[in-house]
């Protein structure tokens, strides 16, 4: 019962930073670089982690490790090959895909919120929050 108590917080803390993320932009907004400390949690981390290498199948690609592969580039610096690293940009990506490559959007059938878990996860080891 614990667990679910913590998993509805989790989901519902992901479901209102996107709705702010949502709300603030525009095209003259800037790109956040990092996600909101609320976001930025042992539990939302370790949440998009599960997510990360379980029903988004993104380590297939990406490697246990975020070390990358034949088919995709490593989530593990704080730029990469075809964006800037940046938490929205790092949402941009799994949210909507790579046209033209095996990165397509909401991989494994994943949720808004949960985008935003494997978002926080990825830029979270990428900026050496946390590790792989």
């Amino acid at each position: 019962m614990k667990r679910s108590g913590v998993g509805f917080g989790v989901l519902l803390l992901v479901v209102l930073a996107r709705a702010g993320h949502a709300q603030g932009a525009d095209s003259t907004a800037k790109v956040a670089s990092a996600p909101d400390s609320a976001i930025l949690t042992p539990a939302i981390i370790d949440q998009g982690r599960k997510i990360f290498h379980g029903q988004g199948n993104c380590y297939a690609c990406h490697g246990d490790k975020l070390e990358g592969g034949p088919v995709a580039p490593s989530l593990r610096g704080q730029t990469w090959r075809h964006i800037d690293g940046s938490y929205d940009a790092i949402i941009h990506r799994v949210d909507e895909g790579m046209p033209g490559t095996a990165m397509v959007a909401h991989p494994g059938g994943i949720s808004e919120a949960q985008v935003l878990m494997v978002a926080t996860y990825i830029y979270a080891v990428s900026h050496g929050v946390t590790k792989p």
